[in-house]
């Protein structure tokens, strides 16, 4: 049997990210959604298996990724590029996490939480203005390569496996 060949720059990374034990989806062409015509459940849809994969590229090479994190991991959305200078500033630790810079100059920064807060964190959080909580199995991010007309995601630190990512700082619970 024959193994079609990778579509897209899209795929490719999709691939890596289900590697690294991340849920994939297709996102519409050119938008932040789930893709309905090849995930029409959406987020129940994402998955990790290379097939699967392959055929929803194979069927729109045009689509972007979607990374739908475990709920050990917490991303945080700074939509607002001078919170994201702001936090980093009181938490240095924070430069060393993968993150991906969006089109309009945001940043996801991807932390493991500790083993306690899996599953319970809520309100308890500390609320930081200018940022999104994300993740945590329950929300999906958009993630690089995928373009849209305002431009492209890319990681300025790369990704890594759950395991692997920093934990959440300890004053940010």
């Amino acid at each position: 049997m024959r193994t079609a060949q990778p579509h897209s720059s899209a795929l490719v990374a999709a691939q890596a990210y289900a590697a690294m034990g991340y849920r994939v989806l297709p996102l519409a062409p050119g938008e932040k959604r789930p893709h309905g015509g090849l995930v029409p459940r959406g987020l129940k849809e994402a998955s990790r298996d290379p097939a699967t994969l392959e055929a929803w590229w194979r069927a729109c090479p045009q689509a972007g990724a979607g990374i739908l994190p475990g709920p050990e991991v917490l991303v945080l959305d700074f939509d607002d590029p001078e919170a994201w200078e702001r936090l980093k500033e009181e938490h240095p630790t924070l430069l060393e996490a993968p993150r991906a810079r969006t089109p309009r100059g945001g940043v996801h920064v991807y932390l493991c939480l500790p083993p306690e807060a899996v599953g319970r964190l809520s309100a308890s959080v500390r609320a930081i203005p200018g940022v999104d909580l994300r993740g945590l199995g329950r929300s999906y991010l958009v993630a690089p390569p995928t373009t849209l007309p305002t431009g492209a995601y890319v990681w300025e630190v790369p990704l890594r496996r759950p395991e692997e990512l920093p934990p959440v700082p300890a004053p940010l619970l």
